[in-house]
Protein backbone atom coordinates (compact mmCIF):
# COMPACT_ATOMS: atom_id res chain seq x y z
CA UNK A 1 0.00 0.00 0.00
CA UNK A 2 2.86 2.07 0.05
CA UNK A 3 1.20 4.81 -1.95
CA UNK A 4 -0.19 2.52 -5.13
CA UNK A 5 -2.45 2.59 -7.33
CA UNK A 6 -6.10 0.77 -5.96
CA UNK A 7 -5.71 -3.03 -7.26
CA UNK A 8 -8.43 -3.81 -9.82
CA UNK A 9 -10.92 -6.58 -9.13
CA UNK A 10 -11.66 -5.84 -5.56
CA UNK A 11 -15.32 -5.85 -4.02
CA UNK A 12 -16.84 -2.70 -2.70
CA UNK A 13 -16.15 -3.19 0.84
CA UNK A 14 -11.79 -4.69 0.19
CA UNK A 15 -11.69 -0.94 -1.91
CA UNK A 16 -12.88 1.04 1.00
CA UNK A 17 -10.78 -1.08 3.80
CA UNK A 18 -7.89 -0.58 0.64
CA UNK A 19 -8.23 3.23 0.67
CA UNK A 20 -8.59 3.53 4.75
CA UNK A 21 -5.76 1.49 5.68
CA UNK A 22 -3.50 3.84 3.06
CA UNK A 23 -4.43 6.56 4.39
CA UNK A 24 -4.09 5.73 7.80
CA UNK A 25 -0.89 3.95 7.09
CA UNK A 26 0.21 7.81 5.20
CA UNK A 27 -0.77 9.54 8.53
CA UNK A 28 1.01 7.07 10.38
CA UNK A 29 4.14 7.53 8.48
CA UNK A 30 3.64 10.99 7.62
CA UNK A 31 3.88 11.43 11.86
CA UNK A 32 0.37 12.87 11.86
CA UNK A 33 -0.86 10.14 14.14
CA UNK A 34 1.17 8.22 17.10
CA UNK A 35 1.44 4.13 16.52
CA UNK A 36 -1.57 3.67 19.10
CA UNK A 37 -3.78 5.99 17.27
CA UNK A 38 -2.60 4.05 13.86
CA UNK A 39 -3.48 0.93 15.75
CA UNK A 40 -7.12 1.94 16.86
CA UNK A 41 -7.96 2.75 13.63
CA UNK A 42 -6.57 -0.27 12.11
CA UNK A 43 -8.82 -2.16 14.77
CA UNK A 44 -11.90 0.05 13.47
CA UNK A 45 -11.13 -0.18 10.04
CA UNK A 46 -10.95 -3.93 10.24
CA UNK A 47 -13.93 -4.21 11.89
CA UNK A 48 -16.49 -2.18 9.53
CA UNK A 49 -14.53 -4.49 7.20
CA UNK A 50 -16.03 -7.25 8.56
CA UNK A 51 -18.78 -6.52 8.72
CA UNK A 52 -19.46 -5.11 5.81
CA UNK A 53 -18.20 -8.76 4.06
CA UNK A 54 -20.53 -10.15 6.16
CA UNK A 55 -23.76 -7.97 5.33
CA UNK A 56 -22.86 -8.27 1.37
CA UNK A 57 -22.82 -12.31 1.88
CA UNK A 58 -26.07 -12.31 3.25
CA UNK A 59 -27.54 -10.03 1.06
CA UNK A 60 -26.46 -12.45 -1.60
CA UNK A 61 -27.81 -15.27 -0.07
CA UNK A 62 -31.34 -13.42 0.65
CA UNK A 63 -31.17 -12.11 -3.27
CA UNK A 64 -30.83 -15.77 -4.76
CA UNK A 65 -33.89 -17.11 -1.78
CA UNK A 66 -35.89 -14.73 -3.48
CA UNK A 67 -34.96 -15.40 -6.79
CA UNK A 68 -35.65 -19.25 -6.55
CA UNK A 69 -38.75 -18.58 -4.28
CA UNK A 70 -40.36 -16.42 -7.74
CA UNK A 71 -38.94 -18.48 -9.99
CA UNK A 72 -40.98 -21.43 -8.66
CA UNK A 73 -43.96 -19.67 -8.00
CA UNK A 74 -44.07 -18.54 -11.22
CA UNK A 75 -43.56 -21.98 -12.38
CA UNK A 76 -46.26 -23.05 -10.15
CA UNK A 77 -48.76 -20.72 -11.00
CA UNK A 78 -48.30 -21.32 -14.49
CA UNK A 79 -49.15 -25.42 -14.26
CA UNK A 80 -52.04 -24.23 -11.57
CA UNK A 81 -53.40 -22.46 -14.37
CA UNK A 82 -53.60 -24.76 -17.08
CA UNK A 83 -54.48 -27.66 -14.70
CA UNK A 84 -56.15 -26.83 -11.51
CA UNK A 85 -55.97 -30.00 -9.45
CA UNK A 86 -55.26 -30.35 -5.98
CA UNK A 87 -51.78 -31.01 -6.86
CA UNK A 88 -50.90 -27.92 -8.38
CA UNK A 89 -52.66 -26.14 -5.42
CA UNK A 90 -50.34 -27.59 -2.99
CA UNK A 91 -47.11 -27.19 -5.45
CA UNK A 92 -48.40 -23.50 -5.40
CA UNK A 93 -48.80 -23.17 -1.98
CA UNK A 94 -45.39 -24.61 -1.40
CA UNK A 95 -43.89 -22.20 -4.01
CA UNK A 96 -44.89 -19.00 -2.22
CA UNK A 97 -44.43 -20.60 1.25
CA UNK A 98 -41.24 -21.27 0.19
CA UNK A 99 -40.98 -25.02 0.47
CA UNK A 100 -40.18 -27.98 -1.71
CA UNK A 101 -42.88 -29.11 -4.24
CA UNK A 102 -45.28 -32.11 -3.31
CA UNK A 103 -44.34 -35.54 -4.62
CA UNK A 104 -46.64 -37.43 -6.81
CA UNK A 105 -48.38 -39.16 -4.03
CA UNK A 106 -49.44 -35.41 -2.91
CA UNK A 107 -46.92 -35.42 0.09
CA UNK A 108 -44.08 -33.60 0.75
CA UNK A 109 -40.27 -34.59 -0.16
CA UNK A 110 -37.89 -34.90 2.94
Amino acid sequence: MRGEELPDGLSLPDQMAYTALRNTYRAYYDKTISRDAAAAEKQRIRLAWERAVSRAAFDQRLTTYHVKVIRETEAAKNAFRKDPTPTNALRLCNAMDGLPPPDMEGSLTP
